[in-house]
């Protein structure tokens, strides 16, 4: 079970509570300032705990200099919220945060965030074989392409469709019963011995629940 204290503004800036937060492995604590946080990892020895920069009371940038200073809670890995420029930014590094988040709050990149940290690491980087029907549109023309593996960064499509590098696909598709919709944007094109094209597609936008449809599945390809 996974520990995560999160800032309650940044909770209600978001639609992960079903999600992400809403499985078994973690126990989700909100905190309404920075001495809620403190008194809350003191408690339990929180795994990550999520805070903005101007957060009440002691704000971001003293709160992580507290928690990095005091050896019964240090180990914690820490994300920090901040809407100031890359001077205020490196100040949350400074102080020992992990990963330093721009405002806006953004689901998926703080769901990025807390998988390289403590839900699925390295698994940005993860192929697993996947055959799937996808079906994408490119000016306005649909087609049929079958894609080969998948991560949470993209995946690799292959069709007999012509397509440039930079071209951007709306590609829908579905996984264990559960249907993914994601905006594409083509960074590889290869050809197959047989003729057909190959492309490495990124993932340029997908909704909280289709990060957990994809995460999920990894895992559950993984073999021991």
């Amino acid at each position: 079970m996974k520990n995560v204290i999160i800032a309650q503004t940044i909770l209600d800036a978001i639609e992960l509570r079903t999600t992400l937060f809403g499985r078994g492995s973690i126990k989700l604590h909100t905190a309404r300032s920075s001495e809620d946080i403190l008194d809350i990892h003191r408690r339990l020895k929180a795994d990550l705990i999520i805070t903005e920069f101007s957060f009440p009371e002691m704000g971001g940038v003293r709160l992580c200099s507290s928690i990095r200073g005091e050896p019964g809670l240090k180990d914690v890995s820490l994300i920090m919220y901040c809407d100031g420029g890359p001077v205020f930014q490196a100040a949350c590094l400074d102080a020992g945060a992990n990963a330093v988040v721009q405002k806006p709050v953004d689901a998926f990149s703080l769901f990025s965030k807390i998988s390289e940290l403590i839900v699925i690491p390295q698994r940005k980087d993860m192929r697993v074989l996947l055959r799937i029907s996808v079906e994408g549109r490119q000016q306005d023309a649909s087609f049929v392409a079958t894609s080969y593996n998948i991560s949470l960064s993209g995946m690799l499509l292959e069709t007999k469709r012509e397509l440039n590098k930079g071209d951007k696909l709306s590609c829908s598709f579905s996984i264990a019963h559960a249907e993914v919709n994601a905006q594409c944007l083509i960074m590889r094109v290869d050809r197959t011995d047989e003729g057909r094209f190959r492309y490495g597609a990124k993932f340029l936008s997908l909704d909280t629940k289709s990060i957990v449809v994809i995460e999920q599945y990894v895992k559950s390809r993984i073999r021991p």
